[in-house]
């Protein structure tokens, strides 16, 4: 079994095709909720100043080994190995705390498929 899971993780989030953008590695998204006040925050106004800035936000952006996958309304994923390009796709008002660069810096940083 691992060695028919092995390449499927590296093939995912590498391109549109039917089921590749649902391999994956880690999950970034935008969730609206109430905001959690807990004492040990040194200021809770912090999670309404967040919520604030995420508005209506419903971007998810997946990270492969090789590839970035970007739900960007709920729609169909857009898949590349570039970040910058797919950043171009989409407004401030749908990532406007940089997820996609962040799944990116993850992928470049994090992440290394030569295992």
């Amino acid at each position: 079994a691992r060695c028919l899971i092995h390449p499927l993780l590296l093939a995912g989030c590498s391109s549109t095709s039917p089921g590749i953008p649902n391999i994956f590695l880690i999950s970034l998204y935008y969730e609206n909720y109430p905001p959690v006040f807990d004492p040990a925050q040194v200021d809770p106004g912090v999670t309404t100043a967040i919520a604030n800035i995420v508005g209506q936000a419903q971007l998810e952006v997946r990270v492969g080994y090789f590839g970035i996958c970007v739900n960007a309304d709920g729609g169909s994923f857009l898949c590349s190995n570039n970040a910058s390009s797919l950043a171009s796709q989409v407004s401030v008002d749908q990532d406007p705390l940089n997820l996609i660069w962040v799944a990116s810096t993850f992928k470049d940083s994090i992440v290394f498929p030569y295992l």
